[in-house]
Parts: structure tokens; sequence; C-alpha cells
């Protein structure tokens, strides 16, 4: 096939795609308001937990080194001043407003240089059983002058999922799903009707994302777990210690398919990556095979790694420099992406990894549209990812592969092995 031929095959399929979601409601998110390495926004995570049936607890936190710490008057401390809003609205057709709340976040730094940590809030609102909801919360940093924005779905059909459990790991309340292995965390719920536990546990290792073009079809008994076990409750929490590697999947007596808890295992680097293997692992979508199996097979894994980046990158300076920019978007992916496996290994996680952010994001309730590149240029690359229903994740999506994608594909991998950073500023 001809250059112009591929070209003319491509934009036709782009064309086709497009039409063919076209007619969803979609919400566009543009990719300068991703809140990742390569965004200076603040990482703002949301925490639900149903407390009854017309109440929920939620948290807000906020990290604060994307925060802007200055002096007030004749203080010697630099201060955070952060104003948190937040309303409750009713999912669906009816999309109104039930219930918000504003409150004031301060925080005090004996420099500019602040020592990371979480900002950390409670509240609690009003939401009646039987009913969805999202969370909208606004974020004004004052001293900064800007607005960022998160959400959360919340689920309070029935009192038997996720936001029916409460973390609690070292006495602290937990946002994340991912711990140590073999850590003990301490779950607590409301819910009288909650007698019993069942702990399906996966142990089995599942490896990175297929590229966008192969035709292959992933293994059919990933989401079986290895071993079963249930726990008898007497009491309104339980302790419960987590495999020494995989996840396990909480259901209650009272649960259906789709409901239930899964908790994570994974180093304490998490979402980072500072181990040797785990970083060539990773790696392995800009790896030749047999650079990858070198690696992996090395007695000196970190030696290799380095040795990789070296060579593509020609000096120790651009070494250093693409380092810095896969393994942060490494782990971006891992803080965004994860579902029943590492961000990182998951559609989304490889696109991002490998293409960078998107031009545009368009999100509807049972799917994505990543567009990068001008969307008026039919040849602009337009990937969907479409959201899975699995008891194990709520963050699955599925990539809609194609043959199509291959010269794309390997074009950005090839700028990456050529010592470049594939960003956007290239389309």
């Amino acid at each position: 096939m001809t250059r112009f031929a591929g070209y003319l095959a491509l934009a036709a399929f782009a064309l086709f795609f497009w039409n063919c979601h076209s007619n969803k409601a979609y919400t566009s998110k543009p990719a300068r308001t991703f809140a990742g390495a390569e965004s200076e926004a603040p990482e703002i995570n949301l925490l639900a937990w149903h407390y009854s049936d017309s109440l929920s607890y939620v948290w807000v936190e906020i990290k604060n080194e994307q925060l802007l710490y200055k002096r007030i008057d004749t203080s010697r401390f630099f201060v955070a001043d952060v104003r948190v809003h937040l309303q409750v609205i009713m999912a669906g057709t009816q999309k109104r407003m039930v219930d918000s709340i504003t409150i004031d976040v301060s925080d005090r730094s004996a420099s500019e240089n602040v020592t990371p940590k979480s900002l950390r809030s409670k509240m609690q609102l009003a939401m009646r059983k039987g009913f969805e909801y999202v969370i909208e919360a606004e974020v004004l940093d004052r001293n900064r002058k800007a607005n960022y924005k998160a959400s959360l779905p919340v689920d309070k059909m029935n009192l038997y999922g996720e936001q029916s459990f409460l973390i609690t790991r070292r006495d602290t309340i937990s946002f994340k799903s991912v711990f140590l292995p073999s850590e003990t965390l301490k779950l607590t719920f409301t819910n009288p009707a909650i007698s019993q536990v069942t702990v399906d546990c996966f142990t089995k290792e599942m490896g990175p994302a297929l590229p966008p073009f192969s035709g292959k079809q992933p293994d059919p008994d990933r989401l079986k777990p290895d071993s079963t076990y249930i726990l008898e409750l007497s009491t309104n929490s339980i302790l419960l210690r987590l495999p020494a590697r995989g996840f396990c999947h909480l259901r209650t007596n009272k649960t259906n398919a789709e409901d239930g808890l899964t908790l994570y295992t994974a180093d304490e680097s998490f979402p980072g990556v500072s181990n040797s293997m785990e970083m060539i692992y990773c790696t392995r979508y800009i790896m030749e095979r047999s650079e990858f199996e070198g690696c992996s097979e090395a007695a000196e894994p970190k030696a290799a790694i380095d040795k990789f980046w070296l060579t593509i990158g020609g000096s120790s300076e651009r070494a250093r420099e693409l380092i810095k920019r896969y393994y942060g978007r490494v782990t971006d992916a891992n803080r965004h992406y994860t579902s029943y496996v590492s961000g990182w290994k998951t559609d989304r996680g490889m696109i991002y990894i490998v293409f960078g952010q998107p031009t545009n994001v368009y999100k509807s309730a049972s799917d994505e549209i990543w567009v990068y590149g001008n969307e008026s240029n039919p040849a602009a690359l337009r990937f969907i990812f479409n959201k899975e229903k699995n008891l194990l994740s709520n963050n699955d999506y599925i990539l809609e592969r194609s043959p199509f994608f291959k010269e794309a594909w390997y074009s950005a991998v090839e700028y990456w092995r050529q010592g470049n950073i594939y960003l956007d500023s290239r389309r």
C-alpha cells in the first residue's frame, strides 16, 4: 500500500469511528486539565462512605505540592489558602443539586519549599438511598487565583458496594485501594444486614496491554479467583490481611455481581516506580523483544535498564530527561487508570505512556474517546475505550483495536527510541 493510500484508509477509518459514536452524550475535557506529571494542577482525591440511608460522609484530600504558599503580612510562615466547594448532583436526567457545602482549608510552612503532605477535610452530605449522585468539587487556590475541579460518582442504589466500606490503614482513612503486600487493614461498615464477607483472591501475574493493532484476545480466565474463603462477622468492622501478591475482592452476603470491594497490593513506591525490574517491565512498550529479554534476564537489572536509556538518549543528561518523563507518565497511568491491574498495564495507560496527553477526551457513561491532533483533520488519531463491566473494578476500559493503528504506534515508539519525548506539541 502506498503512503497516500494508507493515509486515505486511515482517514476513512477515523471518520467511520467518529460517526459511529457521534450521537452519544459526551462531555469534553481538554487535555491541559489532566492532573499528572505533565500538569501543574494539584492532585485532588474524593472519598464517600455511606453512613446511613440518608447521609454519607465525604472526605477531600488535596496534595500540597502544587499549591502556592505565600507569606502573610510580616509572619515568618508561608501559608496555603484554599477554598473547597462541594455540590451533590442527582445523576441521570434530573441533574439537580440536592446538597452543597463550602469550607476553607489552610496550611503553613516555614519556607516556600514545602514538605509534601495531604490536606484532608471531612464533610457530611445528604444523599438518600435508592439514587445515584455525582459529587462535584471545586478547589480554589486563593494565593494562585486558580480553580481546579474533581468529581466522584456516588452509588446509593444499595448499601453493599465499595462505598459502604471504610478502609483504615495505620489508623488513617485510606483514599486508595492499593496497599502493601501482606498488610493488615481495618474495614468498617454500618449496614447491619452484612453478616458475612466472601474473599476471592487473585495471585496470577498479568502482563501489559497488547499493542493497539493486535488481533489477540485477552485470557478468558484472567478474572477467575485462585482461592476463596469466608469471614463470619460479629461486629461492624473486620481486620483483613492482604495477600503477598495480587489482589482480593470482597463480596457480602447481600451483594450482587456488580457490588463489592477490591483491594490491590503493590510495593511502597506505587504509583511511582523505583524497582529496577518494574522499570524494565513497564518499558516493554518501546523495547524490542531482544532488548527486553536481555534486560529482564540480566544479573544486574539496574545497570541493564540504565544502559538502555543511555543508548537511546545518547548522553547522560538526555537519558535522565527521558527517564523522568517516561516514568512520570507511568506514575500518572498508575494513579489514574489502575483497575484490577496496575495502570501502566491497562489500555489507557499504554496509550498515555507512549502518546502522551490527548488533545481532547470525550467521556460518556459507556466509553471514552481520546483525540490526538486537530479534530478537523480526518487523520487525527482517535482511540475509543469501552467501559468493561466486571465485579473487580469500575475503572476498566478496553481499547477498540485496529490494524490501522500500526503505523502511528510504530512512529511514536521510534520517536522515543531516537531519544525524543513524544509530546502533545508534536501534533
